[in-house]
């Protein structure tokens, strides 16, 4: 006799596939952690992202982005100002600073590189006119108490402003240097508003390298912009790291009866020269920062001058972009040699960060010798052309390729192809080198006459007068050809090298 059964009712395929996934959620639920899986922490981001969130809590201006506005009410006590202020002017949170000891360095690291610290001083017959220049020029200061101000040893620059020689201090603050544009804006249109009010004040700079920064950096965070003022009655400038020649040169243009762009240009040579000694001594980081501290005077200047500069003749805007020309192309060799010279370290097993500064430096050096090429053949390409980088395009000034000579365009493929060999780029170098070689012989095959009537030199290389630049190309021309690796994608070498910059190997 049959049994009679009822069938079991039938699954659809999402009823066993809702099945399956609970039970995997149930067994992953139940399943006990693995200790030996590393958790997500601070420390395992990359820098970039950190530096990012450092931003948010330690950059002095981003955390007043979306907050009220500040006030400051007055006491004088003594004859001295003493501010508060309607809320913290800068709420950063230094609670990183004690999470752990490397999350710690890391974030005073990136603080105090970020936010360079302005002490300023005011002397004045009238508490009334310090206290105007603090408040209506919209700079942020802290309002600790005199004492505290007195023992902060943290501060980059000590600026002194003193009123028809006054012996009474008004006012004593602190505040970062991203407040410096404030303050200099608001001593210029005073200045345009009253004849006498720049002649009647003198002014006191002390730079000091509290964080250790690159040099040329430091001038241009704390002094370059400056240079707005003119007709100061009297300025100093002190402070041993500064740059040879630079404070001499900054004095000058502030006390100057008002901005002469011919003057101007003749410091910024008298820097570039400086640079070029330098290489020849191979003092290679001093010439790179006379370099990047030119760079950095012309874009202020272009920035703040653009007017007088721009209302010049071609001979003056010929002047300035072959001078732009000297600087990119000797700030690129500089930071090759440094590497691939003579006198650089020869170590059979560098270190990871020895390779990181190498290929730092070298894609730095092709990035100068890039835009010193397209200056002197007038490259079309807006990527290419130094300004491009740091001025609006109605700023750039006008550049013609007439103004180089065939000499100087082979020197700049010459120094372009020998950055590229550098970074393994072989097929690169070749193409480079012999663009440079028919560029340095005439139709006979001769050497082209540099601006010295020898032939064009090479600073720095070989004996005191340098060596023959044809020859150089040449024998770079063969290394090169001979270093070609067809089975190799152009361009892996400059890869390896960001990777290399990124610490990433």
């Amino acid at each position: 006799m049959a049994i009679e059964t009822t069938p079991e009712p039938k699954r659809d395929s999402m009823d066993a596939g809702v099945t399956e996934i609970k039970t995997k959620l149930q067994a992953t639920t139940l399943k006990p952690p693995n200790p030996q899986k590393r958790q997500l922490g601070l420390t395992s981001l990359p820098p970039s992202v950190r530096n990012k969130i450092y931003a948010h809590v330690l950059d002095t201006e981003l955390v007043n982005l979306g907050k009220p506005n500040v006030s400051y009410s007055h006491s004088i006590q003594d004859g001295l100002l003493h501010f508060k202020a309607s809320r913290p002017p800068f709420p950063i949170d230094t609670v990183l600073f004690y999470v752990s000891k490397s999350i710690s360095t890391e974030a005073r690291s990136y603080f105090y590189a970020k936010n360079l610290f302005v002490k300023f001083d005011i002397y004045s017959s009238d508490a009334r006119h310090a206290k105007t220049m603090l408040e209506d020029s919209g700079v942020l200061f802290a309002t600790p108490s005199e004492k505290a101000i007195e023992q902060c040893k943290a501060h980059a620059l000590h600026l002194t402003l003193v009123e028809k020689n006054s012996s009474q201090k008004r006012a004593s603050v602190i505040f970062p240097a991203q407040y410096l544009p404030r303050l200099i804006n608001f001593m210029e249109q005073a200045a345009r508003a009253s004849k006498t009010w720049a002649p009647g004040h003198v002014l006191f700079m002390t730079v000091a390298n509290t964080y250790e920064l690159e040099i040329a950096r430091l001038q241009g965070d704390l002094l370059e912009l400056f240079r707005m003022l003119t007709n100061i009655g009297a300025v100093t400038v002190e402070g041993e790291g500064l740059l040879p020649g630079y404070a001499v040169g900054l004095q000058a243009s502030m006390t100057a009866a008002d901005f002469d762009p011919n003057a101007w240009l003749s410091s910024m040579r008298d820097a570039v020269e400086r640079a070029e000694e330098a290489l020849k001594k191979d003092e290679y980081d001093m010439a790179a920062q006379h370099c990047q501290s030119v760079v950095i005077a012309m874009t202020y200047a272009y920035l703040t001058r653009a007017e007088a500069l721009h209302m010049r003749p071609d001979t003056f805007h010929k002047g300035i972009q072959r001078l732009r020309y000297t600087t990119e192309l000797t700030l690129g060799t500089a930071l090759r040699r440094k590497h691939t010279g003579p006198t650089a370290a020869s170590s059979s097993t560098p270190s990871d960060e020895e390779n990181r500064n190498a290929a730092t430096a070298l894609l730095a050096a092709e990035t100068a010798t890039s835009q010193a090429l397209s200056l002197a053949t007038d490259s079309p390409s807006p990527s290419s052309n130094p300004w491009f980088r740091s001025l609006p395009a109605e700023l750039i000034p006008p550049n013609k390729a007439e103004w180089f000579t065939d000499a100087e365009r082979g020197r700049a493929w010459y120094e372009a192809g020998v950055v590229h060999l550098a970074l393994g780029e072989n097929l690169f170098a070749a193409g480079d080198l012999e663009r440079a070689e028919r560029l340095l012989v005439d139709g006979e095959g001769e050497s082209v006459e540099g601006r010295n009537g020898k032939g064009q030199r090479l600073l720095g290389e070989g004996d005191g007068e340098g060596e023959d630049l044809l020859k150089c190309v040449k024998e770079a021309f063969e290394r090169a050809r001979e270093g070609i690796d067809w089975s190799v994608k152009p361009g892996m070498g400059l890869r390896r090298a960001m990777g290399a910059a990124r610490g990433g190997g």
